[in-house]
C-alpha cells in the first residue's frame, strides 16, 4: 500500500477489493471442496466427482499469483 498511515488512496481499495474477491473465492472453494464427497448423483458420481475436483484445482490456480520476482 502507498499511502499514508491511517488514510487509503485509491489503489489501496482497489487492492483491497482484490483481496476480498480472492477471499470470497477461497471460501467457496473450500466449502465446495468439503461437500464435494458427499454428493449422490448415482452413477453420474464417478464422474461428476472427479470433475469438479479438477475445477476446483483449476480455480485455486487462476487465483494464485504464478508470476516469478
Amino acid at each position: 500500500m502507498e499511502s499514508k498511515a491511517f488514510s487509503l488512496n485509491t489503489k489501496d481499495i482497489v487492492n483491497l477489493g482484490k483481496n476480498a474477491l480472492l477471499v470470497g473465492i477461497g471460501a467457496a472453494v473450500a466449502y465446495v471442496g468439503q461437500n464435494v464427497s458427499h454428493i449422490d448423483l448415482g452413477a453420474a458420481s464417478a464422474f461428476i466427482v472427479p470433475v469438479i475436483t479438477i475445477a476446483l484445482d483449476a480455480i485455486i490456480k487462476w487465483t494464485k499469483d504464478n508470476t516469478k520476482a
